[in-house]
């Protein structure tokens, strides 16, 4: 195989591909899960009523809850290792089954399949692990406390946050689940599934498009050959993904709000319990 050529999906080394895969996933997932809690935060909070921006929330998360809050529910996101994996194997398998067609139609077309695919077992594992990202989150302010009963309410420890007394303020993943599906049922569990195809498959279409095309040209400009390759894939995979994320933001949002909504339910009893 020449060098800067695509890999194609009979090229693979099929044993490391399925061991040295899962096990960069492992370390590429503790390095930006930080970055991906502190985007839900931002994310679920009402305007600036709780951080002003992404370092001010890293800055409260770390005061308030120390290193273990930036991963809190990083164990079961690992979960979406097996959900990687599917998602790859029906990228590669599905661009396989496209001869004949340009790189660029063909990333296209596989992102959305592998998405498509991969979303069945990665909203699951977002719910959950969304939902322990914001477990322990308070938000009310000091102030507010003074309208609540003592009785019903507790101080978040460590914060200037209050909760109902009735509610956990770390709830285990068994529990989370347990409560989806005694409230929704198992369909809960997968609450959202449209809405996240809606934002990953042109998110992922666009990607491998653009990173097929962004490639291609780098190939014919020269660039391959002045620069190392991998340094060449990397910079038009960063390129491919701030372009589609940029495109599909707005989506996002709307993804992340409405899945973990249930949580509204506690600014719903602590504004029924202060207006009483």
């Amino acid at each position: 195989m020449e060098t800067g050529q695509q890999i194609e999906w009979q090229d693979l080394d099929k044993r490391r591909y399925y061991i040295i895969g899962p096990s960069m996933f492992v370390c590429v997932r503790a390095v930006l899960y930080p970055i991906n809690l502190i985007k839900v935060h931002l994310f679920m909070q009402q305007g600036n009523s709780l951080y002003s921006g992404a370092i001010d929330a890293f800055r409260k998360i770390l005061r308030r809850e120390g290193i273990r809050g930036l991963y809190r529910g990083f164990t079961v996101s690992l979960l979406g290792m097996a959900s990687g994996q599917m998602y790859i194997t029906t990228y590669e398998l599905t661009r396989s089954r496209l001869p004949g067609y340009s790189t660029e139609f063909k990333g296209l077309v596989a992102g959305t399949c592998a998405t498509v695919i991969g979303q069945l077992l990665t909203v699951p594992v977002d719910i959950v692990s969304q939902h322990m990202m914001m477990e322990g989150q308070g938000k009310w302010s000091q102030k507010a406390t003074s309208r609540a009963k003592p009785s019903q309410y507790i101080l978040v420890k460590n914060t200037d946050y209050v909760l109902p007394k009735k509610q956990k303020v770390v709830r285990s993943a068994y529990h989370i689940v347990s409560e989806i599906v005694h409230r929704e049922g198992f369909q809960g569990l997968h609450k959202g599934y449209s809405v996240s195809l809606l934002t990953y498959a042109p998110n992922s279409a666009l990607f491998w498009s653009n990173y097929s095309m962004l490639f291609r040209w780098c190939m014919e400009s020269g660039l391959g050959e002045a620069l190392p390759l991998p340094l060449v894939q990397a910079s038009c995979g960063v390129v491919g993904g701030v372009t589609s994320a940029a495109l599909t933001n707005p989506l996002d949002v709307l993804r992340t709000r409405y899945q973990v909504s249930p949580s509204a339910e506690v600014a719903r009893n602590y504004d029924n319990h202060t207006k009483a």
